[in-house]
């Protein structure tokens, strides 16, 4: 009862942190201003690291799957959970199909006199795919292993959600977005593993997870602090590359730290 009470407040949670992200970033002169002054700082990752991201970018949809597939039936045949790689798939499926609905039909961007790009991107759509196939490959992994399969995850994730933004293909909420859809079906996706009693006793502690929380630490603080000078728009840049990345460790030990006990 208490893990499922652990899933079901953190799928609250979360759906009520995407209200919010959402609602300041897309409705408010505030927020906009904010996304806008990352995303024209994104100038300076198109002239250092662009060539690289760009080619992740273009390869993230076919290669990044099929890397993941063949990673979880891996997996799914030297553990005999295939119950499990369902529950995954479906859930990937659901975080996908939300963000399209969401991004495409629900939220509309008002002008508020922010100059830039006018449309809503939010929540990026390369980023819910990559952290989809990083969430089935890190359910159908045993409990003993899957941190460390969650820290591969969060590098792969991060590296696409930092990606969208350097390359100016999505402001930084439409990631931090995207990454809530995921990490919301996933909660949902533990709550049926729960269901249908897929558990284990939990392993020994985990040191991965606070590894990941102590980098967050900064992380956040260097995201937190470039908002008070969000004018300066490389400076928003670098702040808004530090919050994907200490958004997406964050949910990853959170994920590591819930999901323990599930086979």
């Amino acid at each position: 009862m208490k893990r499922a009470a652990l899933f079901t407040v953190s799928a609250i949670v979360l759906a009520a942190s995407f209200v919010g992200v959402a609602y300041f970033f897309v409705m408010t002169r505030m927020g906009q201003g904010i996304d806008q002054s990352a995303f024209n700082g994104a100038t300076l990752g198109q002239r250092t690291v662009a060539p690289v991201t760009l080619s992740l970018l273009d390869a993230l949809p076919i290669a990044g799957v099929a890397i993941a597939g063949v990673i979880a039936i891996v997996f799914v045949i030297s553990r005999r959970n295939f119950g499990v790689l369902v529950v995954g798939i479906v859930a990937a499926a659901l975080a996908n199909g939300v963000t399209q609905l969401v991004k495409n039909f629900i939220l509309v961007r008002p002008s508020l006199g922010v100059p830039g790009f006018s449309e809503n991107s939010l929540p990026s759509g390369h980023t819910t795919l990559a952290a989809s196939a990083a969430l089935v490959v890190f359910l159908v992994s045993g409990p003993r292993i899957r941190p460390l399969v969650g820290v591969v995850g969060a590098i792969f994730t991060a590296a696409v959600g930092v990606s969208t933004l350097a390359n100016q293909w999505h402001r930084p909420s439409d990631v931090v977005a995207a990454l809530l859809v995921v990490a919301f079906f996933g909660c949902l996706a533990g709550l049926v593993l729960l269901g249908f009693r897929f558990h284990v006793p939990e392993p020994r502690r985990d040191v991965w997870s606070r590894a990941l929380l102590l980098l967050s630490l900064p992380c956040a603080g260097l995201a937190v602090a470039t908002i008070l000078v969000a004018g300066l728009v490389p400076v928003a840049y670098v702040g808004a590359a530090s919050g994907i990345t200490a958004c997406v460790l964050v949910l990853t030990a959170a994920a590591n730290h819930t999901f323990r006990a599930i086979l």
